[in-house]
């Protein structure tokens, strides 16, 4: 018997647990992202954290799987960020291995989450299904046959960036118009911000949640205000769910399959969101184009990538 160690690094958040070969979480241990620590930040924090949880383990910690929130090229596991510096082709496996002598293996965390949603979540009764992650970005991971499917350069299943808009505004990958710029909590966040300094008046309450401070709004104060019925922060959902609802029914149109899994931040704001995405995919469809594909929330939540990135250390088991 042994123990796996898993990490999940995202823009806000990361996390980091101690599991069974079972993938039955014994420790974990969290916290926020310093985003301006860039790289070096994060790997004393990964270094720390993991000395503690393997310290604490009844058994031997045989290897390890990442989940990162940026582009991963799987094939020679290095990683990449677009919204932190020094992770430009790090090869974060190999670190691992170095430091702690562990067997790793890297993804990125929407593969992850696909991964953790189909072992351990949602996903379980699927032969095929598409996880999406909404959060500070939008990325997503594709199951088919009981296998992620990557791509050729390890980009399939990236929904973030299907273009939604012929303009719109710039992302971070350099095209304009992206589902990011418009469904990701960070566009949403950014949107709110600008109406409620352009209209007080319509998003007086989004303002007050956020201490009378236009600047401190985040998606979250959005949907609670949108939930508890100001115009304004309705109307800016539905147009991110408008645009969530078209990319999806483009997946299936695509891919087809049992199930499609909304995870991260956004979509954990249940069906104040889900509900327009619900009636736009119903309002979009075709006639003659029926599909029976299910569009569910994350069973795992914010641990989905976790959960996938044990799955990723006891493939190496």
């Amino acid at each position: 018997m042994s123990n796996v160690l898993a990490i999940d690094i995202g823009g806000t958040h990361f996390r980091m647990g101690l599991f069974d070969s079972e993938g039955h979480r014994l420790l974990l241990s969290e916290g926020r992202t310093e985003s301006s620590g860039g790289r070096e930040w994060m790997l004393s924090e990964l270094r720390k954290r993991a000395d503690a949880l393997i310290a604490r383990s009844d058994q031997h910690v045989q290897s390890c799987g990442i989940s990162f929130g940026g582009p991963v090229d799987y094939g020679r596991q290095r990683v990449n960020s677009m919204h932190v510096s020094g992770w430009q082709s790090f090869r974060l496996a190999q670190w691992i291995e170095d430091n702690f002598s562990l067997r790793c293996q890297v993804d990125n965390d929407a593969n992850a989450g696909a991964l953790g949603e189909f072992r351990y979540g949602a996903g379980r009764s699927t032969e095929s299904m598409l996880y999406l992650t909404i959060s500070t970005g939008i990325g997503g991971g594709i199951v088919c046959g009981g296998r992620v499917h990557r791509g050729k350069d390890s980009m399939a299943g990236e929904l973030g960036h299907i273009q939604v808009s012929d303009s719109g505004t710039l992302c971070s990958c350099g095209a304009r118009g992206c589902l990011e710029t418009v469904a990701s909590g960070t566009a949403i966040e950014l949107r709110a911000r600008g109406f409620a300094r352009r209209k007080p008046e319509v998003m007086a309450r989004t303002i007050e949640l956020a201490g009378g401070n236009p600047d401190q709004i985040t998606a979250e104060l959005v949907f609670r205000a949108a939930g508890e019925g100001e115009k304004g922060a309705q109307f800016i959902v539905r147009e991110a769910a408008r645009a969530l609802a078209m990319a999806l029914l483009t997946a299936i149109r695509i891919l087809n399959p049992d199930a499609i899994i909304l995870g991260g931040g956004v979509a954990l704001s249940g069906p104040v969101l889900l509900d327009p995405v619900h009636e736009y995919l119903r309002e979009r469809s075709a006639s003659m184009l029926e599909h029976s594909t299910r569009v569910v929330q994350a069973e795992l939540g914010n641990y989905s990538p976790l959960y996938g990135a044990t799955a990723l250390a006891l493939e190496l088991v």
